[in-house]
């Protein structure tokens, strides 16, 4: 039986922010990304009819070498396994999927990082969107959030060293938020103990209305929760919301790159798998009724 679409009006933003010399960000949106190095500012814009949307963002990591190289294997890799996310149906499918991809991108940087004699990584953050599912995963400290009708809730879970003291109870959110451990990345592609090699992974409901946002650090660092939430609580098209976030973490500092991709959530499909149920069920029943008739006609 062929699956049900849903509809997502997407827009995808990136920016070198105002203290880096190049952007290391890229993005993904169902199969489009930035295919070359040398990036101040790109967006993306699209409303997609898609069984299966996957949307990401990878950020390169500031201190080791060829950070913006990282971040295209990423969504390069993730582009190697288009027939693969189209088949997911599930969160299993989904996790068991993630999981592949980001193996696959971590040896991919190993190999190139032992050629190369040149050590980098990417944080990844990815949403799987379906009729049936949304999945979430991260690994590094890029964010995702969902926005719904009765607030916003954060997706992701930052893997830094910061973030595994709080869970071991060490010190508090407050003190994690001002700590210089805040931007240590305790996972992320191009790791070499990979055995350690696991991303935060979570899911949710999808609903028309809902909007979604997957964000790097540049701007989760300097935007606040309430202030990403009051750009998001909006009807404005979902390419200007992404501007006035950039435009926001431009004034609050903007020092990093600043990358994000937001989609708003234009039909989630329920109203499509209701009808197909209601037409199966009309079916079944009418063929009943015909047996019945059937069999009585033959008494």
């Amino acid at each position: 039986m062929k699956r049900i679409p849903i509809t997502l009006e997407i827009a995808a933003v990136t920016d070198i922010g105002r203290r880096r010399a190049c952007n290391e960000d890229n993005f993904f949106v169902n199969g489009a990304f930035i295919d070359h190095y040398k990036v101040s500012a790109e967006r993306f814009e699209s409303v997609d009819t898609e069984e299966v949307h996957v949307l990401a963002v990878c950020d390169g990591m500031g201190g080791l070498d060829d950070g913006e190289v990282a971040a295209m294997t990423g969504v390069t890799t993730l582009s190697d396994y288009a027939d693969e996310l189209q088949a997911i149906r599930t969160y299993e499918d989904a996790s068991f999927t993630a999981n592949r991809i980001i193996r696959t991108a971590n040896d991919r940087l190993l190999k190139r990082m032992k050629k190369h004699g040149k050590k980098m990584g990417s944080t990844f953050a990815m949403l799987v969107a379906s009729v049936d599912c949304l999945y979430a995963c991260n690994l590094g400290d890029s964010e995702i959030y969902l926005k719904t009708r009765f607030g916003m809730e954060r997706l992701s879970k930052p893997q830094t060293v910061a973030q595994e003291l709080v869970d071991r109870g060490a010190i508090s959110e407050n003190q994690a938020n001002h700590s210089y451990a805040r931007n240590q990345l305790s996972k992320y592609l191009g790791m070499e103990n990979t055995r350690m090699l696991k991303p935060n992974e979570s899911s949710a409901e999808l609903r028309t209305g809902d909007i979604l946002l997957i964000c790097s650090d540049g701007v989760s660092d300097v935007l606040p929760g309430h202030s990403i939430y009051a750009s998001l609580n909006s009807e404005r098209p979902v390419k200007e919301i992404a501007d006035i976030i950039i435009e926001k973490a431009l004034r609050k500092g903007g020092g990093d790159n600043l990358t994000v991709v937001i989609a708003r959530v234009l039909d989630d499909g329920r109203i499509a798998r209701l009808r197909r149920h209601l037409g199966i069920i009309l079916g079944v029943t009418a063929g009943v009724v015909i047996l019945t008739a059937i069999f009585l006609g033959m008494l």
